[in-house]
Order: C-alpha cells, then sequence, then structure tokens
C-alpha cells in the first residue's frame, strides 16, 4: 500500500467549502472560489448547492494549474434550485500545482444567486 493511513472517525478525508453570490455571471465567464489548493491534495468528491439561477444557466466546477490548464470536475444545471453530490475519479494536484478552484458558467443563459461548492479532498502528500 504505501501509503499514510489514519485511523479514526473521519480518516484525514476533509471538506472545504467556498459559498459565492453571483450576479449575472455571463456565459463564458468564471469566477475563483478558492485560490492555491496545495500540492499534495487529492480531490475524491464536489458537493453543490444552489439558488436557481436563471434560464440556461448552468456550471462547470473546475481546477486550473499555473499553467492555466483546466480540469473540470462536475457540471451541474442550475435552472432550478438544488444539490448534487459527485465523487470523482481521484484528482492530485502535483507538479503543475498548486490549483486555482473556479466556477464557469457553462450553459447558454447568464447565472444569479448563490452557490455553495464543498470540495472533499484528502491530502495525500508530495
Amino acid at each position: 500500500m504505501r501509503e499514510t493511513f489514519y485511523k479514526g472517525a473521519q480518516g484525514n478525508l476533509s471538506l472545504h467549502v467556498a459559498s459565492v453570490m453571483l450576479a449575472g455571471l455571463g456565459v463564458g465567464a468564471s469566477v475563483t472560489l478558492s485560490e492555491q489548493l496545495p500540492i499534495g491534495t487529492q480531490i475524491t468528491g464536489v458537493r453543490v448547492l444552489n439558488d436557481a439561477l436563471g434560464a440556461d444557466s448552468e456550471i462547470t466546477i473546475r481546477l486550473s494549474d499555473k499553467d492555466n490548464s483546466k480540469t473540470s470536475l462536475i457540471e451541474v444545471d442550475t435552472v432550478n434550485s438544488g444539490s448534487a453530490v459527485v465523487p470523482v475519479k481521484p484528482v492530485y494536484i502535483g507538479d503543475n500545482g498548486p490549483s486555482d478552484l473556479e466556477l464557469l458558467s457553462s450553459g447558454a443563459g447568464a447565472a444569479t444567486g448563490e452557490v455553495t461548492v464543498q470540495l472533499e479532498y484528502r491530502f495525500k502528500g508530495y
């Protein structure tokens, strides 16, 4: 196995919470939710809780590394309010890190309202 194994009620699984109030975020525009997620972080899941953000609205939660390379984690239809919980194939922030957590307006309409993103991760080490 050769990985540190943490024993306990929660192990070393952690949750990072970021909320943002969007005011007409245009199609293709993005906003940074958290800066500089550290090298050695392994993302294992994403939870999104959102208001109804508007007609034809959709958001994508992604990582942006220092080379401006983008990795999409989850895409959510936000026409109606709701929540999404998606386990993801583990994404490791390595040599191209640290990475920023971003929200992209990826639908055909502008997004207005509150979005909370909960990033599930564990610190694996570098």
